[in-house]
């Protein structure tokens, strides 16, 4: 408890349960056997760096290594061979399950952040070179009460190149009285010559049992009243992170005495699930109107519609695992009631038409980021969804051989030609050439195919790329991103200038630069050239010229 006058503040839970052992530290498996073996064998590395997404234990790690190597239980049993270390000598068991004791000094002071041997440095805000020349400076210092003096770096990929720079040397030959621990969550910006010094370990996403679980512990310990249905709930909204479940539950825990799916969902203002099951109905039926009404109803209530339009997807992806004879897992998630909604919901979609809603939603979800209102990306999904089958259809027929037989037939008899075969011709003499040396049925690897990826965070590049240089932003508006695989993206451009553009160096190293960040990988860009698209005006002007006398004549006169 934090003090505060006469008042005292509780701590939040994510900071109050934190793992104070290494049993406690759920979902990270190989993490925990790498670095108890490590210890148990004296073969600790003297720098490692802790990588994976948000919230799932990689600063909690770190105290916990801090704690093993300044355990003073550990240091007296073992006179400082952790190698023959058995658990307490007063239980005799083994295993990792009591270490660190968390009830020496040493333990103690690393609990309530007093422990002076413990650094910990935030690099988002002391990411300069003088920051790291001081931390340089003082790491020469002998530590003052424990046996290892520990520096965590906390989103060290934040560090400039000369911090990084200044750090080198330091992280190849540190003193044996320091302990690194780098953490970050986007390991693919921390240079290679840092990478090649470090020992890295990988956190996982949190799953969503052990999500459950890390809850469950919390509840029992707080005598929290929450439902099952409304903890799963809490779970899935927790985005695979720990922290962001226990700041959920502790924010759903001080607003109401008892927890239902009602509350999760009120205080999240992510909409019900009645209503999102009732909107994906109507989208199935493709009932434009009232599917629009819902959402501007479901808009005026204060709902999130980003969370809103992810419970959306969740729904439907769970109905595509229904159509997919995946519905063990799916029952388990949901319970009962919400599983029989979403069974009577799967007899109403076909999978063509659920694939095409999900992608669209995806692509709403994405645009949200940047809409200046934003429902209307959910909205014009909605009316995409609904005439999608309607243009396809008339493709289709235009398409059918056998209607453009009649079109011809039917012309030479009137000795003209139809309309849409007219259009046709148009297009055709505006189409370049396709290259002859493409490769046809050759099966792409999907482990090296990146073109998903790319294309769901292409906004982002754009985004990204506009600050910089607006004409390429607007250039790459009207690209057709064609393959992305290895690392080479291969972009189709209509007119000839967008290509030297694009291949401009300056133009080049900027794009490269924002796919390489997106990709998490080196990426190259590769242009050429595709059709050039049609203008109504264009076709229009050739359709009157073709009915024009003089032009007949010429044409006739050039022919013969």
């Amino acid at each position: 408890m934090f003090s505060c006058g006469e008042y005292y503040l509780p701590m939040v839970f994510y900071r109050k349960y934190r793992p104070q052992t290494l049993d406690e530290l759920l979902g990270q498996q190989v993490v925990k056997d790498t670095l108890f073996k490590a210890f148990q064998g004296g073969k600790l590395a003297h720098a490692y760096l802790f990588c994976g997404p948000r919230g799932v234990g990689k600063t909690s790690t770190a105290r916990l290594l801090a704690k093993l190597v300044n355990c003073e239980a550990v240091i007296l049993a073992t006179n400082g061979r952790p190698e023959s270390w058995n658990g307490k000598q007063d239980s005799g068991q083994a295993g990792m399950t009591h270490i660190p004791c968390n009830e020496c000094d040493s333990c103690i002071s690393i609990t309530d952040g007093s422990h002076l041997d413990l650094i910990e440095i935030d690099a988002a805000s002391n990411r300069g070179i003088d920051d790291i020349r001081e931390l340089r400076d003082k790491i020469k210092l002998a530590p003052s009460s424990a046996k290892k003096k520990v520096y965590i770096i906390d989103e060290v990929h934040m560090l400039t190149n000369e911090a990084f720079n200044a750090l080198l040397k330091t992280l190849e030959e540190p003193p044996a009285h320091v302990l690194f621990i780098l953490a970050t969550t986007e390991v693919h910006k921390i240079p290679q010559t840092i990478l090649s010094r470090v020992q890295k370990l990988e956190f996982k996403e949190a799953s969503l049992e052990d999500l459950i679980e890390a809850l469950k512990k919390v509840v029992a310990a707080e005598s929290i009243d929450i439902d099952d249905e409304a903890l799963t709930e809490i779970a899935k909204r927790a985005d695979s992170s720990f922290r962001d479940g226990l700041k959920l539950l502790d924010q759903l825990a001080s607003a109401s005495e008892k927890i239902t799916v009602a509350t999760v969902e009120k205080n999240t203002r992510s909409g019900s699930f009645d209503q999102a099951i009732e909107l994906t109905s109507l989208i199935s039926q493709k009932q434009t109107e009232p599917a629009l009404n819902l959402v501007l109803a479901i808009s005026a209530q204060g709902t999130n519609i980003k969370e809103f339009t992810h419970t959306l997807m969740e729904i439907l992806r769970a109905v595509m695992l229904l159509q997919n004879n995946v519905s063990v897992q799916v029952k388990n998630n949901v319970g009962m009631n919400k599983f029989e909604k979403l069974q009577t919901l799967a007899t109403q979609f076909s999978k063509e038409q659920l694939v095409s809603v999900l992608t669209l939603l995806q692509e709403a979800q994405e645009k949200m980021k940047f809409a200046s209102i934003p429902s209307l990306p959910l909205e014009i999904a909605i009316v995409e969804s609904s005439i999608e089958r309607q243009q396809n259809s008339q493709m289709n027929i235009f398409s059918h051989p056998a209607v453009i037989a009649n079109s011809l037939v039917s012309g030479s008899q009137n000795n003209e030609m139809p309309k849409q075969v007219r259009h046709d011709n148009v297009q055709k003499e505006f189409q370049t050439e396709k290259p002859t040396d493409d490769v046809v049925g050759v099966p792409i690897d999907p482990k090296l195919d990146d073109l998903p990826k790319l294309m769901d965070k292409w906004n982002y590049v754009l985004e990204t790329v506009k600050p910089y240089n607006v004409s390429l932003e607007a250039l790459l508006r009207q690209v057709n991103v064609k393959s992305c695989s290895e690392g080479i993206v291969e972009l189709e451009v209509p007119y000839s200038f967008h290509q030297r553009i694009l291949e401009a160096q300056k133009s080049r190293t900027l794009l490269e630069s924002v796919l390489t960040e997106v990709l998490g990988k080196n990426a190259r860009i590769s242009c050429i050239l595709g059709q050039r698209p049609i203008r109504v005006e264009e076709i229009a002007n050739v359709e009157l010229a073709a009915d024009d006398e003089v032009i007949k004549i010429a044409a006739e006169i050039f022919n013969s």
